[in-house]
């Protein structure tokens, strides 16, 4: 006898769908370390009408497990690898050492470094 009862998948039912259907897409002989989804991807995939920053969370832990993360950017979610993300080049606050002494006595003038966080937007509004 079949339930009519809807079940959501949980966080760790979701970590296995969202696994299962990287490794369909995965290329053998390419290895992929990284996908993107759209929102409404993973809406499908995990029968959800809202992805949670509570949920995910969730998800990323279990994820953890198999040496994946997952996380949201500019409109689009993604999943690496996390031994990918251990090749990545390293950043240390220590070339900043000048720039961090003038933020501690309120000198540095974070206008003047302003333009960072613009992006590429067009200026011409024509």
């Amino acid at each position: 006898m079949k339930s009519s009862q809807f079940r959501f998948p949980d966080a760790r039912e979701c970590a296995i769908l969202l696994l299962l259907l990287a490794t369909h897409r995965d290329n053998p002989s390419k290895g992929s370390t990284r996908f993107r989804l759209s929102e409404l991807t993973l809406k499908r995939l995990w029968q959800r009408n809202r992805i949670t920053d509570e949920f995910l969370k969730e998800v990323q832990e279990w994820l953890a497990r198999a040496d994946w993360t997952i996380f949201y950017a500019a409109g689009v979610y993604a999943i690496v690898r996390i031994e990918a993300v251990q090749n990545w080049d390293r950043l240390s606050s220590k070339r900043l050492t000048n720039e961090l002494k003038q933020v501690g006595n309120g000198t540095f003038d974070y206008e003047r470094h302003a333009h960072l966080i613009v992006g590429d937007q067009d200026d011409n509004d024509d």
